[in-house]
């Protein structure tokens, strides 16, 4: 009787690394404390001018990877958005356990992680940039058959952002996952039935001129976070990724100010 063969052991995937420009960023100074998410398919690269000018101002800062982003679009695929969540509440509750007031920033998909944080747990503060809770892009309707014959769908223009010396230090993916396309979709329609419970000082911030994301979502979120204190703001020279864009200056300057009232 011969003896069966040995099963070849399957090796576990591992991530790609990090690509040059997506690294986290962590600047441990002062007790306030600021937690800045990126959006979908991006990195912290979104969040280095930010971290940048702040850094200047005392506080603590944090720029983390969220999982699946910042080395290789094939990372993405086993990611939910469940994933991006949790990863976003374990830094937050690190960045509490050092900071005695905290804010949350979130461009993009980090603005929909950083209001579903504000409607589950108490922070100082909330900043959405280009933030969404509905999309109208017409290829959505086609997801449920794209994502059995696409695997991945390309940037034809790369990352929405109007500054070319920007957009050419982007690191973000050129291509992403078409099923990831289902979890940034059940994220949001998740965080829109929380806005009634966020009760914080808010600061809405979107660009007219935003490719990706409609800017009628700043009325919508105006209109339907439950905080009282809460304000917004259009801004007409940048694209998608405000952050890095024309108007960031405007923006870190009117956020600034909203930091020294409310942390």
């Amino acid at each position: 009787m011969r003896k069966p063969k040995a099963k070849r052991p399957v090796a576990s995937p591992t991530s790609a690394p990090v690509m040059p420009g997506a690294e986290p960023i962590f600047i441990d100074q002062g007790e306030k404390g600021l937690l800045f998410l990126h959006g979908f398919t991006g990195s912290p690269y979104e969040g280095r001018d930010f971290a940048e000018y702040f850094k200047e101002k005392g506080y603590t800062i944090w720029v983390p990877l969220l999982p699946g982003h910042g080395t290789h679009p094939r990372d993405m695929e086993h990611v939910t958005w469940e994933d991006w969540y949790r990863a976003a509440r374990n830094h937050l509750f690190k960045l509490q356990r050092k900071c005695r007031k905290v804010a949350v920033v979130g461009q993009s998909m980090g603005a929909a992680l950083a209001m579903n944080l504000a409607a589950h747990y108490p922070f100082d503060a909330l900043v959405t940039l280009a933030g969404f809770v509905f999309l109208t892009d017409w290829r959505l309707k086609l997801l449920p058959v794209a994502r059995h014959v696409l695997r991945y769908q390309y940037k034809s223009k790369g990352p929405d952002i109007h500054s070319r010396e920007a957009k050419k230090r982007s690191a973000s993916y050129h291509k992403y996952p078409v099923k990831s396309i289902q979890q940034l979709l059940a994220l949001i329609e998740h965080v829109r039935g929380d806005l009634l419970d966020i009760h914080i000082p808010t600061y809405l911030v979107h660009a007219k001129r935003d490719h990706v994301v409609p800017y009628s979502n700043l009325d919508y979120l105006y209109n339907h976070i439950g905080s009282k204190i809460k304000k917004r703001l259009l801004v007409e020279n940048s694209y998608h990724i405000v952050s890095v864009d024309y108007d960031k200056d405007l923006i870190f300057k009117e956020l600034d100010a909203f930091f020294k009232k409310y942390l």
